[in-house]
């Protein structure tokens, strides 16, 4: 690895997991558990669900940003919102929408029933935790490596890579470190997690990398060059930690949306591990 990197982060969503099946999917299937029957899975109710969720999210994102967090919302009741938007241009006037359904939603994607790893995901953490835990000379930078995630979401991401098998530290942005002295770095895949709810700000602001640089420093000084940042997301990950002086890699999941970038990208984890070593 480079000798340089003391710091490695990632994304989430898109670069460690993604939807189990379409979230359009997922939602229309809950629905008529919960007796809206009309909502089909033809291609005209999928078309419609995508284009109504859009608008929701965009709103929402307008009228109360951050998930609602500045006017006493949590992120729960943000999604609510956003959940009861999608579904009431599908439904009747005289339909209500399930109180039992947003709850199930909220509490799918919070989990490992609503999303899944990428299959080299955790083939790759093992290989780090094994790394850091060496004490041979091979693998000596590894000993000192934080690993973090910075993510432009809500505060379920730690529980969502819970529950999906990593092993999380309990670190985040404005959490006191007292408590924390006592989790023993070893048993971690992912040190801490920075998410734009907690901080504010949105990858690629640079702010959010300063935060996650700071943080996972434990009170050291991580110089920006000794940072590497891996993401699926062009702009926003690739070209904002680059802003932000990080070292980045991007990982294309899906080669077709960053085949125009001209930039190396990664097709797995397994390629980018063989490049830190």
């Amino acid at each position: 690895m480079n000798r340089h990197i003391r710091l490695l982060t990632f994304d989430a969503f898109g670069t460690l997991f993604t939807p189990r099946e379409s979230i359009g999917k997922q939602y229309l299937e809950l629905a008529r558990r919960h007796g809206l029957n009309t909502l089909s899975c033809d291609i005209k109710i999928n078309n419609s669900f995508r284009e109504d969720r859009v608008v929701a999210l965009r709103n929402e994102s307008k009228e109360h940003p951050n998930y609602g967090k500045g006017v006493g919302w949590t992120a729960s009741d943000w999604w609510a919102a956003v959940i009861r938007s999608t579904f009431r241009p599908l439904l009747s006037p005289a339909i209500p929408i399930p109180e039992s359904l947003i709850q199930n939603l909220l509490t799918r994607f919070s989990t490992a029933e609503g999303y899944k790893l990428f299959e080299d995901v955790l083939p790759f953490f093992c290989k780090i935790r094994e790394l850091r835990q060496s004490a041979s000379n091979s693998s000596r930078l590894f000993s000192t490596l934080e690993v973090g995630i910075i993510t432009n979401s809500d505060d379920r991401v730690p529980s969502v890579l819970s529950d999906l098998g990593l092993h999380v530290g309990h670190r985040r942005y404005g959490t006191s470190t007292t408590a924390l002295d006592l989790e023993d770095p070893s048993h971690v895949d992912i040190d801490f997690v920075v998410m734009s709810y907690d901080v504010g700000f949105e990858k690629p602001d640079r702010r959010i990398f300063d935060t996650a640089r700071e943080l996972g420093s434990k009170g050291k000084t991580f110089e920006p060059y000794e940072c590497l940042h891996i993401g699926d997301h062009f702009q926003q990950d690739f070209l904002g930690a680059q802003a932000a002086g990080w070292n980045s890699l991007l990982l294309s999941r899906d080669q077709l949306a960053e085949e125009n970038h001209r930039v190396k990208d990664f097709l797995s984890l397994a390629q980018i591990l063989e490049h830190l070593r």
